[in-house]
C-alpha cells in the first residue's frame, strides 16, 4: 500500500483535531457547553430570570441556580418543562415561549453555572454564627433541626438566596417576604402569613398562619403556642400581608462588619447538596 502524503496525514491529523474538540463542546455527557449557546443564554437569562434569581443565578428572592442538581430540575427534561411552563402554585412563573435554539441555549448556561465558584468574601462565618446566637434568631428560625419554627427553616438558606437577598432580609424584614419555594403551601396559600385576629372578648392574638378554611384558622405566635378560631366567633380577622414578624430594628446595633459575618454565615448553611 502506497503511504500517504505528509501533507495529508497532516490534514487528516488536523481535521480529527477539530471533531474531537467539537465532540467536548456539544457533548452533554462530558459537561461542557458550547461558548456560544452559553454565552446567548446568559442573554436570555439577564433578560428574563435576572430579578428573580440574581446576578450568575446565585440567588435573590427566588433560589439560587448555580449547584450541580436543582431540585426542581433534576435533569434536562424536567429543566426545559420549568423554563416553558414554569411551576405553578410556586412562585415560579412561565418564563415565555421559546424557539427550540433559545430554549437549548437557555439550557446551556444554566449547565455553565454548575461548576461557578462562590463569591468571594472577606466575612467570619465563625463570628456570624456567634450572632445568630446572641441576637436570638434560633428562637424563630430552626438549623439542622434545632430552633424555633416560626420562621423559615434556614439550613439550606444560603443554597436557595444569595448574600444580597440576606442582607436586605436581616436589614429590612419587610423588603424581602418569604417567597419563591417559601412563598406557598401545599393547601396553595402563602406561607409565614402574619395574621392578627381579635376574639369576641377584646383578646388579640397575632401570629403567622399555618391552616385555614372557611370556617377556621390556625395560627403560631412568637411563642410556639398554636391557636385555632371559628372565624365567626371573631370580631376581627385581619391579614398583615407586606409585613414581617422579624424584628425590624434586628440589627440596629451591629456594625457593617458584624452585618457582613451574620450574612456569611447564614450564606454557608447550605444543607445537602
Amino acid at each position: 500500500m502506497r503511504a500517504e502524503s505528509t501533507p495529508l496525514r497532516t490534514g487528516r491529523l488536523v481535521a480529527g483535531v477539530f471533531l474531537l474538540v467539537a465532540m467536548f463542546f456539544v457533548n452533554p455527557m462530558t459537561g461542557a457547553e458550547n461558548a456560544a449557546d452559553v454565552a446567548e443564554g446568559r442573554k436570555l437569562f439577564q433578560a428574563l430570570c435576572v430579578n428573580c434569581h440574581g446576578h450568575e443565578a446565585a440567588g435573590g428572592s427566588a433560589p439560587s441556580l448555580n449547584r450541580p442538581v436543582l431540585e426542581g430540575a433534576p435533569d434536562d427534561d424536567a429543566l426545559r418543562s420549568v423554563i416553558a411552563n414554569g411551576i405553578p402554585g410556586r412562585g415560579m412563573p412561565r418564563v415565555r415561549r421559546m424557539a427550540d435554539n433559545e430554549l437549548r441555549q437557555f439550557v446551556s448556561y444554566l449547565h455553565s453555572l454548575r461548576s461557578l465558584p462562590p463569591p468571594p468574601s472577606t466575612a467570619n462565618a465563625d463570628q456570624g454564627r456567634l450572632l445568630y446566637n446572641q441576637l436570638g434568631c434560633a428562637t424563630c428560625h430552626m438549623v439542622k433541626g434545632e430552633g424555633g419554627n416560626l420562621g423559615p427553616d434556614l439550613t439550606a438558606i444560603g443554597r436557595m438566596r444569595g448574600p444580597a437577598y440576606l442582607k436586605e432580609a436581616v436589614l429590612t424584614p419587610a423588603a424581602v417576604l418569604p417567597n419563591g419555594t417559601l412563598r406557598v403551601s401545599a393547601q396553595g396559600y402563602d406561607e409565614y402569613l402574619p395574621v392578627l385576629v381579635v376574639t369576641s372578648d377584646d383578646r388579640e392574638v397575632k401570629g403567622v398562619r399555618l391552616n385555614e378554611d372557611s370556617f377556621t384558622i390556625q395560627l403560631r405566635d412568637p411563642n410556639g403556642q398554636i391557636h385555632s378560631f371559628r372565624k365567626s366567633t371573631l370580631t376581627r380577622l385581619e391579614k398583615l400581608r407586606g409585613t414581617s414578624l422579624m424584628p425590624p430594628d434586628l440589627a440596629k446595633n451591629l456594625s457593617p462588619a458584624e452585618v457582613d459575618d451574620l450574612i456569611g454565615f447564614l450564606a454557608n448553611l447550605r444543607g445537602t447538596p
